[in-house]
């Protein structure tokens, strides 16, 4: 059974992020997430990058969103990107991050000691490899297209948080309808199961791409799903977090809702079902102007 890892390359040189993909895997998608792989047996790495920051930053927040594992390339000479960049890593908690830098570690301390993920980094001048790392059973899996194969019926690609067999049952988000797999592809080779951080392709039985044309994930029946959530706030002293119409960033998805703040507690209002497998939800304001982070901050639950 495959099972793999997911990691998101970072950097305000757009030529270094992928230079840095190309170490670590092959390029196998071009979508506007490119993504990159490298198999060893039953392992598969998934490399995502996105080549349209710093203009956009919702595809870069979604697909770190995915991974355990963040790579940030920091340059001699520093940006507000650099900073937002450090800013969007730290409001996601990502699990594992690596900084590559020819700048010593005292200064890279200096630059990323008032953010409390950064307590504990890896710092390398380069890299070629990584370690095998598996991602955690979260319940989920993360969807990004739904279309309709002729012979197969109905099919969904996205990643894998959790265990699945055919013939499992998942909730389809927002739609809160039962669906079962009724089959599985990894690199287009026909599996009977799946595990964790891996890129699937699914066929599901007994339903209609137009039934489900806005899915966003598949969770498993415990995990909870809300459309309220209530939690501690951080604002990033650098950053101002509004009331009213933010983005949140869950596990691939950037969801547009509604904040409520009160001193330290906030509320988040969303029109779609939520599914809660994280303790931080990162807030993004992509309407600051240019060289304001759009990183806010985060809720922790």
């Amino acid at each position: 059974m495959y099972y793999g890892s997911v990691i998101t390359v970072l950097s305000s040189d757009k030529n270094k992020v992928t230079e840095i993909a190309e170490k670590l895997g092959k390029l196998h998608e071009t979508a506007n997430t490119k993504i990159y792989y490298r198999k060893k047996g039953e392992y598969i790495r998934s490399i995502l990058l996105t080549t349209e920051y710093p203009e956009k930053i919702i595809d870069l927040a979604e697909a770190l969103s995915l991974s355990s594992t963040a790579i940030l390339y920091i340059p001699e000479t520093l940006t507000w990107m650099d900073g937002e960049l450090a800013l969007l890593i730290d409001s996601l908690n990502t699990h594992n991050k690596i900084v590559i830098s020819n700048l010593d570690r005292g200064k890279i301390n200096n630059i990323l000691s008032s953010l409390s993920s950064f307590i504990k980094f890896e710092l390398y001048n380069d890299i070629s490899d990584l370690s095998e790392t598996k991602e955690e059973d979260k319940g989920i899996v993360y969807v990004d297209r739904v279309f309709t194969v002729k012979g197969v019926g109905t099919v969904v690609t996205g990643f894998s948080f959790t265990n699945v067999e055919t013939h499992d049952k998942l909730v389809a988000l927002p739609y809160n309808k039962e669906v079962e797999i009724k089959s599985i592809q990894v690199l287009d080779e026909d599996q009977k199961s799946v595990s964790t951080g891996i890129r699937v392709g699914f066929a599901l039985k007994n339903v209609k791409e137009e039934e489900i044309e806005d899915l966003m994930y598949l969770v498993k029946p415990n995990v909870k799903v809300t459309k309220e959530i209530e939690g501690q706030i951080t604002n990033y002293k650098w950053s101002t977090i509004n009331q009213g119409q933010n983005h949140i960033i869950v596990k691939g998805h950037a969801i547009s809702v509604n904040i409520k703040i009160d001193n330290q507690k906030a509320k988040i209002i969303s029109s779609v079902p939520i599914p809660i497998v994280e303790n931080r939800i990162p807030i993004l304001n992509v309407n600051v102007r240019q060289g304001k982070p759009r990183v806010s901050g985060y809720i922790n639950l």
